[in-house]
């Protein structure tokens, strides 16, 4: 059983889960593919073994440590909870509740767009900020933590907070990142998904 599921607590379940892109195997398969283009291009195999040899052992190290990532890597979203452990021997887990978590923010650059990999930060409540590099489907990532952010049950508004306490409340004013379409505060000046620098609604 994985990580996630071992932590799950009682009536929690998993809504979406990923895992490391497989883009982290491209240094294997171009030393590997070095090795074998320097057996093609030699005058002879005698000649151009040694050095065909340790490329092609190196790609073996560098798959092997690739795959023990791969294996030893789990991001899920819950219904209550944002969960990520990586690692094997030396492991680092962040199991932050929903209601903690002020953002995720997405770094894309063009082979990342292309082929659906990135790097998350996760971004929780006193400024912690915890980036991981490599996820497949960042941005499907940060949509499910936002759809649970948005349930009732995860995060009551201010407005019943207020009011449980005797306080009349202003309505929640919202409105759209013009950076990524994403829901923030009226009065917000930076976009807790995005990143950006917004100007504040008057």
């Amino acid at each position: 059983m994985s990580y996630v599921d071992n932590q799950l607590n009682a009536g929690e379940r998993v809504v979406f889960r990923t895992t490391l892109h497989p883009i982290i195997f491209a240094g294997a398969g171009i030393l590997a593919f070095l090795s074998l283009l320097l057996l093609f291009v030699a005058k002879s195999a005698a000649e151009a073994g040694p050095a065909a040899g340790l490329l092609l052992a190196l790609a073996a190290l560098v798959a092997g440590y690739a795959a023990v990532r791969y294996k030893t890597s789990e991001f899920a979203v819950t219904t209550s909870r944002v969960i990520i452990k990586v690692g094997l021997l030396s492991r680092r887990t962040i199991e932050l509740q929903l209601s903690k978590v002020e953002g995720i923010l997405v770094e894309q650059d063009i082979l990342g767009r292309i082929f659906d990999f990135g790097t998350l930060v996760v971004g929780g409540t006193g400024g912690t900020k915890e980036p991981f590099q490599y996820i497949r489907a960042p941005i499907e990532f940060r949509k499910q933590v936002q759809q649970q952010l948005d349930t009732p049950s995860v995060r009551p508004s201010r407005t019943e907070s207020l009011s449980n306490a005797g306080v009349v409340a202003e309505p929640r004013q919202e409105r759209d990142c013009p950076y990524c379409a994403e829901r923030i505060l009226g009065k917000a000046t930076r976009c807790r998904f995005c990143g950006q620098t917004v100007e504040p609604a008057r």
